[in-house]
C-alpha cells in the first residue's frame, strides 16, 4: 500500500512563491541596471573623447586622469556595495544576481551573516570588474585595427566612461537607500515578531556587536554585588547575556514583553529539542572571564548554572512606570528600550522606567544600538530609537553617576546586514544621596 504524498504546507508554499519573486525581481534589476550602466558609461566616454577637451593633454596626464577615474569608481562601488547588502537584508533581493546568488548559498551553507556579505561583495565587485572587459576589448581593439583611433582617445574614453561608471554606482545607492527608507513600515511586535527568525538571522555564531557586548557585560558584572538575585530586563528570546551572571547572582530572573520569547528560553532551560545553541556564545563568555581554553566541560558546566541559578520568567513592560514589583541590586536591560521604538522620548521614559527598578547603590547595566533608525528580522523592518553615547549619559544622569561606571562606544560595522554601524555600551550605580553629579565623559 502506497501512501499519498503530503500536500505542501501553506508557509512552504508561501516561502516558494517569495523566493521566486525575489529572484525575478533580482534578474529584472540585474538586466535593467547592466543596460543603463553600459549606456551611460560608453555614451560618456564618447562624448569626453569627442568634446575634446583633453586632447591637448600630455599622456602622462592622461594615465593620472584614467587612475583618479578608477578611484572614483571605486568609491561608487564601495557605496553601492553598501546598499546592496542592505537591500539583500532587508527583501532577499539584488541589483546583482551573481551577488544574490552567492550571498543566499553561503548563508544557506554555514548561516554567517558575515561570510554571506563577503559573498555578495566578491559577486558584486566580480560582476562590475566583468563588465570592464568589454571596454578594454573594444577600445585597444580599436586602437590596433584604427589608425584613427590613438591610445591617447582609448585613455580618454576609459576615463570617462570610469566616471559615469562612479556617478552610476552612487546614484544607484541612493536610489536603493531612498527605495528602503519609503519601503520601511515598521512591523509588529504583537503580530510580526517570530524569534526562531531573530535567532537565526543574529544569533548562528558570535558576530562582532557581541564579541564586544558580552566582554563588556562581564567586566560590568565584576562590580556587581554578589549573592543577590540580578535582573535581566528585555531578554527576547536570548541567553547570551546572562551566562555573565551565573557564578555572579544568587538568582536570575528573566524579562520580557512577548510570551513567546520565554517560551524560547523556557525551551532551553528543559533542553527541548531544537532549542537553540548558546554553547559559542558561552564559551566567549568564558575566555572573557578568564578561561583561555574553555572545555566542553566547562562549556556546559556554565551551561547547567546558569539553568540552576533562573529561577523566574516574568512578563514585564516597560511602558508601566513599575514593570515589576520589587527593585534589584543589578538590572541588566541589552538592546531593550532602544529597540522597542523609533521615538526618542519614548525611549527616554523606558529607559527611566526600567532604572526605576535599581535600588540604590544598585548596578544598571545597558547596551543600545548607536545611531540607528532600525534593525531587519527577516526581511522585516523593527524601530530603534535613534541614539547615541550622548543621550544615554543624559537620561541617566538624574539618578546615576559615572565616577563609578562607564560609557563606551563600540563600532562593528554591520550597518548593511542589521542596520547599525556601532553600539553603546554602558554600566552605572543608582546614586545613594540622590546628588546629581556627573563627572566622566563618554569614551
Amino acid at each position: 500500500m502506497t501512501t499519498a504524498p503530503a500536500p505542501p504546507s501553506p508557509a512552504g508554499t508561501r516561502a516558494g512563491r517569495k523566493q521566486i519573486k525575489n529572484w525575478s525581481a533580482t534578474l529584472v534589476a540585474t538586466a535593467a541596471s547592466t543596460y543603463a550602466l553600459d549606456a551611460l558609461a560608453a555614451a560618456a566616454g564618447v562624448g569626453l573623447v569627442g568634446s575634446g577637451l583633453l586632447a591637448g593633454l600630455a599622456q602622462p596626464l592622461v594615465a593620472m586622469f584614467v587612475v583618479l577615474s578608477y578611484a572614483c569608481w571605486g568609491i561608487g562601488l564601495r557605496a553601492n556595495l553598501k546598499a546592496n547588502q542592505a537591500l539583500l537584508a532587508a527583501t532577499g533581493t539584488s541589483t546583482n544576481l551573481l551577488s544574490k546568488a552567492a550571498y543566499d548559498l553561503v548563508r544557506h551553507r554555514n548561516g554567517s551573516a558575515r561570510a554571506a556579505r563577503l559573498a555578495a561583495a566578491v559577486g558584486y565587485t566580480g560582476t562590475e570588474l566583468a563588465k570592464e572587459a568589454p571596454y578594454y576589448a573594444a577600445t585597444f581593439g580599436a586602437t590596433v585595427l584604427s589608425d584613427s583611433i590613438t591610445s591617447h582617445d582609448a585613455l580618454v574614453f576609459l576615463g570617462g566612461a570610469n566616471l559615469a561608471a562612479a556617478l552610476y554606482e552612487h546614484g544607484l545607492a541612493r536610489l536603493t537607500g531612498a527605495f528602503l527608507h519609503r519601503r520601511r513600515r515598521y512591523a509588529s511586535f504583537d503580530t510580526d515578531w517570530v524569534p526562531q527568525d531573530y535567532l537565526d538571522g543574529y544569533y548562528r555564531s558570535v558576530e562582532p556587536d557581541e564579541l564586544a557586548t558580552i566582554a563588556f557585560f562581564v567586566d560590568a558584572m565584576r562590580h556587581a554585588e554578589r549573592g543577590r538575585p540580578v535582573l535581566f530586563f528585555g531578554v527576547g528570546p536570548t541567553l547570551h547575556h546572562v551566562f555573565a551572571a551565573a557564578e555572579i547572582a544568587s538568582e536570575i530572573h528573566l524579562g520580557d514583553y512577548l510570551p513567546a520569547n520565554l517560551a524560547e528560553i523556557r525551551r532551553w532551560i528543559d533542553r527541548a529539542p531544537g532549542a537553540h545553541d548558546w554553547r559559542p556564545f558561552v564559551r566567549h563568555t568564558l575566555r572573557c572571564e578568564g578561561v583561555s581554553h574553555p572545555t566542553d566541560e566547562d562549556v556546559t558546566a556554565c551551561e547547567d548554572l546558569t539553568r540552576q541559578k533562573i529561577t523566574e520568567l516574568i512578563r514585564v513592560d516597560a511602558r508601566h512606570p513599575r514593570p515589576v514589583d520589587r527593585r534589584y541590586a543589578t538590572v541588566v536591560s541589552a538592546y531593550c528600550a532602544d529597540s522597542a521604538t523609533d521615538d526618542r522620548a519614548t525611549w527616554r521614559l523606558l529607559v527611566r522606567h526600567i532604572t526605576g527598578l535599581v535600588e540604590p547603590g544598585g548596578l544598571f547595566v545597558t547596551a543600545a544600538l548607536r545611531r540607528c533608525r532600525g534593525y531587519t528580522v527577516a526581511g522585516r523592518a523593527f524601530p530603534s530609537a535613534d541614539v547615541d553615547e550622548h543621550d544615554l549619559r543624559a537620561v541617566l544622569a538624574a539618578d546615576f553617576g559615572l565616577l563609578d561606571g562607564s560609557i563606551e562606544v563600540r563600532h562593528t560595522e554591520q550597518d548593511a546586514a542589521h542596520g547599525y554601524a556601532a553600539i553603546v555600551l554602558g554600566w552605572a550605580r543608582r546614586r545613594v544621596d540622590g546628588s546629581r553629579e556627573w563627572r566622566a565623559d563618554p569614551r
